[in-house]
């Protein structure tokens, strides 16, 4: 090649990069292991199946309450003081508790605290349960009804001694029935649905109930349902505190009928007026309720 060709070559390989570029040396360093420790994530924690959770509270407490209702008079405990299958509910909760101590924990909603709302709510159970008596001894007079009152003085053992222990066996029970079941149905349900549920599950609780035959379990049933709702309605908005307002409803209706109305003896007239007087109370909770904002359905308050 010639030195003409020499220079057309230099001057074409010019045009076409006239800027020299630098040389690149790669810097790339060799990956070395993390030696900072790694945060382990928390196991996921397995959520049962409500159905499995419910089956097996109601069956230990139905069993639990059988079982104690056969010791009772190998205790000789007066039934009149306290009923020992109050206590089966009880049982019942802390089978779950000891079946899901691990990963799992149920909701109770026990707290024994005093609060504005927890007072304000003790004062409402008094009048709704005055209210109801009330209604039902009208309804008694009107209808002929005769009304079973009992003095307290002519109670067998004293009135006050008796008025403890019912309310703590309606706390023994309402553990159960308010504190665990109400609140854990009602984290899929709302709350007129889930005091209907376990107003349904509570009154067929009471096996005895059933030899009286099946218009008066309707009646009692219906009576069950109806002060469920009322108690839905009430411990709602309580913080977690439904142990002190569920049972002190649940013994003042213990002592009214004990001392007013025959309603567990069988009596069909007198269980049906104080199921229509329950279900009257019911419905003016729940209205009273629903003008001042509730209560709410799960769906508005997943909309909400």
């Amino acid at each position: 090649m010639n030195d003409q060709d020499a220079m057309t070559t230099t001057a074409a390989t010019a045009g076409r990069d006239p800027v020299a570029r630098p040389t690149v040396h790669s810097t790339v360093r060799p990956t070395v292991p993390s030696t900072v420790p790694q945060t382990p994530r928390a196991p996921r924690r397995r959520v049962p199946r409500m159905g499995i959770v419910v089956g097996l509270f109601y069956a230990v407490t139905l069993l639990g309450a059988g079982g104690l209702g056969l010791l009772q008079p190998l205790l000789r405990v007066d039934p009149v003081i306290i009923e020992l299958t109050q206590f089966g509910p009880a049982l019942g909760v802390l089978t779950v508790f000891l079946v899901w101590r691990r990963g799992w924990r149920p909701p109770v909603a026990a707290g024994l605290t005093l609060s504005r709302p927890v007072l304000v709510r003790l004062l409402t159970v008094a009048a709704v349960a005055t209210g109801i008596f009330a209604v039902a001894i009208g309804a008694c007079a009107l209808l002929g009804v005769d009304v079973d009152y009992t003095h307290p003085g002519a109670l067998t053992h004293s009135f006050w001694v008796i008025a403890a222990a019912q309310l703590l066996g309606a706390c023994a029970e309402e553990s159960g029935w308010r504190c665990f079941l109400q609140p854990y149905l009602r984290t899929r349900y709302g709350v007129v649905t889930s005091g209907v549920l376990v107003g349904l599950l509570w009154g067929c609780w009471h096996v005895q109930v059933f030899a009286f035959g099946s218009a008066y379990v309707v009646a009692f049933l219906i009576s069950a349902v109806a002060l469920s709702v009322i108690l839905a309605v009430l411990v709602e908005g309580t913080r977690g505190r439904n142990l002190l307002v569920a049972g002190s409803f649940h013994a003042l209706v213990n002592l009214g009928l004990l001392l007013l109305l025959p309603e567990e003896s069988g009596d069909l007239r007198a269980e049906t007026i104080f199921s229509s007087a329950c279900v009257l109370g019911a419905l003016v909770v729940v209205g009273i309720s629903a003008a001042n904002g509730g209560p709410r359905t799960r769906r508005q308050e997943r909309d909400r």
